[in-house]
């Protein structure tokens, strides 16, 4: 007698949600291990190791990609992407070795604010007023959270905040890359800028990890690449004004992972900033896709007034 499998639909708007808390909950491992090994070992020689392991779980996924994956007239563009993307990596190790996993987690969730306002003053998107407004709440709970002027802001925190920048940089770039290349090229040709250069570096301060040392690294490479993969997966299932709320899983598993590993705690101003930004996140997400279903509807690109 032949048993019947059980076939369960799941919504997209749900898988979108799940694969979102994914990235979210491996983001704030690979920054646990990332904490946990700057106590020993170089931020740059880390960072070594998630470029090489990185690149290594996405050897399989090169391998069926195959030669077409490295075929490209953008080379410089390439090279561009990769130093930029790597220089986020070291800015945001450097953030978790100096400031609380909570912290530089919540600050982190200004990228979209940040990334909005680059797209407006360097690409001259059009800005609307709402637009304007939903950025400003996201800054106004950065500014919460680091509080200045009442306190010392801390190394931690400038970190995470330059990281942003350069994170809102990358964008600019990928929106660039996006009108001619494939997103297995950009990755492929990501991963090849990483690794060699990320060795330069971290050779002027090498130490060779023990047994230990050398598996969290291994799994600071894992968890960095199911990062990307799970956001990737989250945004090709659901739209971004039903994934977005799910961003602020990151503070919450990375409260949990500091206060089990490292016994810190984000303070209350960490909470009440991380939710301002995250009401501007999705003010800014629904604007954006009221954007998109407009074009869409009329074949044309149009801001609502």
């Amino acid at each position: 007698m032949k048993m019947r499998r059980l076939k369960f639909d799941i919504p997209n708007q749900v898988l979108g949600a799940l694969w979102m808390m994914g990235s979210m909950a491996s983001w704030a491992s690979m920054a646990a291990l990332a904490r946990y090994l700057s106590e020993e070992i170089h931020v740059f020689e880390i960072v070594f190791f998630r470029s090489v392991f990185g690149a290594l779980f996405l050897v399989p996924w090169v391998l069926k990609v195959g030669i077409s994956g490295l075929q490209t007239n953008r080379i410089g563009m390439h090279l561009i992407r990769g130093l930029t993307g790597l220089a986020v990596i070291y800015l945001l190790f450097f953030a978790i070795a100096h400031a609380p996993l909570g912290e530089v987690a919540a600050i982190m969730s200004t990228r979209p604010m940040v990334a909005s306002l680059a797209a407006i003053l360097i690409l001259n998107e059009v800005a609307h007023g709402r637009r304007w407004i939903a950025t400003i709440v996201g800054f106004f709970g950065a500014i919460i959270i680091i509080r200045p002027g009442i306190g010392p802001i801390s190394d931690g925190a400038i970190y995470a905040f330059v990281a942003v920048l350069f994170m809102a940089a990358l964008t600019i770039i990928m929106k660039s890359l996006a009108r001619t290349e494939k997103p297995d090229t950009v990755v492929i040709w990501q991963m090849m800028v990483f690794t060699p250069c990320a060795l330069i570096p971290a050779l002027f301060v090498w130490q060779t990890p023990d047994t230990s040392q050398f598996f969290l690294l291994i799994l600071t490479g894992l968890f960095g690449t199911f990062t990307q993969r799970c956001l990737t997966r989250a945004y090709a299932k659901a739209d971004a004004t039903v994934i977005m709320p799910f961003d602020f899983t990151r503070l919450i598993f990375s409260a949990l992972l500091g206060l089990i590993l490292f016994q810190e705690f984000p303070n209350v101003w960490v909470w009440v900033g991380g939710f301002v930004i995250l009401v501007g996140v999705l003010w800014l997400a629904k604007l954006e896709g009221r954007v998109v279903k407009h074009s869409t509807k009329f074949g044309i690109r149009k801001e609502e007034k």
